[in-house]
C-alpha cells in the first residue's frame, strides 16, 4: 500500500507540474478550486475584463436580431481570443498588473508591457481521481517566475455593497489583495461553429 501511495504521489506531482502550450478549440471556462465557494463559477467578459458569474456584456449591431449570435455566453477560441463575430476579433491579453483582459471591438490596441499568451496546460489529480485538465498562467523567462490564476474581489461600479470577482494572473507586478488562488480554469468545449457573441 505504501508503494502504491508513493506511485500515486509521483504521478500527481508529474501531472501538476507538466505544462505545455495552452488548449485549443472553442470553449467556455469555469473556476476550478474544489475547496472554494468560487468553484464552478463561469468566467464572463464585461468591460474589457473577465468576471465570475453573471452574464457577459455583449452587443450586436444588426437590425435583424435573429441573425445575431445568442450573446449569452463567453466563448474562447483557444486562450488567444474570444470566439466572436465582430471583424478583427477580440484578442485576450494580460496587463502588467495581472488583469486578464481583452481588446475593444474594432481595435487591436493593447497596453504597454502587457503579456500575450503565457497560458499553459496543467493537469491535476484530486484525491487520486481521474486527471483534470486545466488552463493556468506563468510569467515568461523571469528570474523568479510567477505563476497562477486568482479571483479577486472588486466593488461593482456604482454599487458600494455589491462585490464581484475579477480574474487575474499572478504577474510579477500583481498587487491585488484578498484574492483566492485557484487550481486553474476548466474548459468546457462547445459545438464547433457556435459563436459566443457579435462582440
Amino acid at each position: 500500500m505504501a508503494l502504491l501511495k508513493s506511485l500515486f504521489a509521483i504521478v500527481f506531482l508529474w501531472f501538476t507540474f507538466a505544462a505545455a502550450q495552452s488548449v485549443a478549440g472553442q470553449f467556455t471556462l469555469t473556476i476550478y478550486q474544489p475547496s472554494s465557494a468560487l468553484h464552478g463559477q463561469i468566467v464572463n467578459a464585461a468591460g474589457e475584463a473577465f468576471h465570475l458569474g453573471g452574464s457577459p456584456a455583449s452587443y450586436c449591431p444588426l437590425t435583424n436580431l435573429t441573425l445575431c449570435p445568442a450573446g449569452n455566453q463567453t466563448i474562447f477560441a483557444g486562450m488567444g481570443a474570444m470566439f466572436v463575430e465582430v471583424p478583427g476579433g477580440q484578442e485576450v491579453y494580460t496587463t502588467s498588473a495581472g488583469a486578464i483582459s481583452y481588446t475593444q471591438a474594432h481595435s487591436a490596441s493593447i497596453p504597454p508591457n502587457a503579456y500575450i499568451g503565457d497560458f499553459t496546460n496543467v493537469t491535476v489529480m484530486d484525491n487520486y481521481s481521474a486527471p483534470v485538465y486545466l488552463v493556468n498562467w506563468q510569467a515568461p523567462q523571469t528570474v523568479n517566475s510567477t505563476k497562477g490564476i486568482l479571483a479577486c474581489p472588486q466593488v461593482a461600479p456604482g454599487n458600494s455593497t455589491t462585490v464581484v470577482y475579477q480574474v487575474y494572473a499572478n504577474t510579477p507586478a500583481f498587487n491585488q489583495t484578498n484574492c483566492t488562488l485557484v487550481d486553474g480554469l476548466l474548459p468546457h468545449y462547445t459545438p464547433p461553429g457556435v459563436i459566443g457573441a457579435w462582440e
